[in-house]
């Protein structure tokens, strides 16, 4: 059981990338939008919508404005805005450069399209000291020749790397490879990894999904469909002596988004979540371990 502290990436962390940013106009103040208009603010790497017509003069950004909605992160930034309904996409590849603020020994990409991933470490001099890619071909459906001539590529959708020698001032370069396709990823975790205990069977995977159904007075029914979310229960053991630590590192994440795996080589049972930290209580036990349960509710 395993959780990457996510690092909040900044204009002067995030200092490459060859994902455009301008897929809109960026909003001037001189220049009347339409009702429906799009545009972009650099300042917030924020896409907005006007909701009047003839909008003339009116900041995106001003607290309590009605003249324009926040629809969402601009492409290059959906990797890092904490929400994996809208994704970044780039023809090829997404390439992204770090400049680390601290330690940072993970990464995890969650809602993957792509075949492969990839992260470079360079040190304080520019000289690489870390280099790794990772395939990401699931196949779990190729179990004979048939299927293997047959069966359709499939490709996990997460992937995590982890033991990698990130500290402050190093550069970090990460890269989504899709070959001649379309590159997607929802999101990426850099940070530093907690080892919170050892994961026990019947940790249980499952999904919520809030779609209303409803039916008319002549027992029609319709559905107001929702994006559903993942979530994952977890059974785990602290060795004694260990839960404090465990119960301090949860409770720095505050309020905050973290990822939760069962580890690195399991990512296709399921066990990996991005998500809000729960409430935390693990019954101490006298003697080898206290067993603990958490429960995550993924990002929609």
């Amino acid at each position: 059981m395993k959780m990457i502290a996510p690092i909040e990436v900044t204009d002067a962390i995030l200092t490459a990338s060859n994902v455009a940013e301008t897929d809109h106009p960026v909003w001037s103040a001189t220049t009347t939008y339409a009702l429906g208009a799009r545009v972009i603010v650099l300042s917030t790497h924020s896409i907005y919508e006007s909701t009047v017509a003839s909008n003339l003069g009116n900041d995106p950004t001003a607290e309590g404005t009605t003249k324009w909605v926040r629809v969402g992160s601009t492409n290059r930034w959906r990797a890092w805005d904490r929400s994996i309904g809208q994704s970044v996409t780039n023809s090829g590849s997404i390439t992204y450069s770090l400049s680390l603020p601290g330690i940072c020994n993970a990464v995890g990409f969650v809602g993957l399209s792509a075949g492969s991933v990839r992260v470079r470490v360079l040190d304080g001099d520019g000289v690489q000291i870390y280099d790794q890619t990772l395939g990401l071909v699931d196949a779990t459906e190729i179990h004979n020749y048939f299927t293997y001539f047959t069966a359709t590529p499939e490709y996990s959708p997460v992937a995590i790397l982890e033991d990698i020698p990130g500290y402050t001032g190093y550069t970090m370069e990460l890269t989504v490879d899709a070959g001649s396709g379309t590159a997607r990823v929802g999101e990426i975790v850099v940070g530093k990894r907690y080892e919170l205990g050892t994961s026990r069977p019947n940790t249980a995977i499952g999904f919520i999904d809030p779609s209303r159904r409803e039916r008319d007075p002549y027992g029609n029914q319709s559905v107001i469909a929702r994006p559903t979310y993942d979530v994952v229960r977890y059974l785990f053991d602290i060795p004694v002596g260990g839960e404090e630590r465990v119960r301090r590192i949860l409770a720095k994440q505050g309020g905050g988004v973290a990822l939760y795996y069962l580890d690195a080589t399991l990512v296709d049972r399921g066990g990996t979540v991005l998500g809000y930290r729960p409430d935390f209580r693990a019954p101490l036990a006298a003697a080898g371990r206290s067993s603990a349960e958490i429960e995550i509710e993924g990002l929609p």
